[in-house]
């Protein structure tokens, strides 16, 4: 008896983590150079919607650019244009990448705060920068 529970409860806690990371997703993706300017850079302009039956606040969208392997090359966070989204309201991610030769996947993560739950983050943990250590004197 206790295993069926243990199992029927384990099963309802991945549904709502599978139901609740479907909550922003990417509609859109364009990528253009950047004119003028000396080193080459590339805008990534992505349209991400709520397709959550809640709205949600401030939204931050992590772009991490990976090689052919999915090694990360490249990452940044930004805040998206509006942060709040109420349900099926869509936003505009902007941002200035570098151009990578080996760049060949680009990943987006999203971090937000729904109306009804505390917090809730989609970035696992191995993909967010280590904290610098402390300075020691020799």
């Amino acid at each position: 008896m206790k295993p069926l529970l243990v199992a029927i409860a384990l099963t309802v806690a991945l549904a709502a983590q599978a139901e609740g990371g479907d909550a922003v997703v990417l509609l859109e993706e364009q990528r253009t150079r950047e004119p003028g300017r000396k080193q080459i850079a590339v805008r990534h302009v992505a349209l991400v919607k709520n397709t959550s039956s809640e709205g949600i606040r401030g939204l931050r969208v992590t772009v991490e650019l990976c090689d052919y392997f999915g090694k990360l090359l490249w990452a940044r966070t930004t805040v998206p244009a509006p942060s709040s989204l109420k349900p099926g309201d869509t936003a505009t991610v902007s941002l200035l990448t570098p151009q990578l030769d080996a760049h060949r996947k680009t990943r987006y993560r999203f971090d937000y705060r729904s109306d009804t739950s505390k917090h809730r983050s989609f970035i696992p943990s191995a993909v967010r920068r280590p904290r610098p250590r402390p300075a020691t004197s020799s």
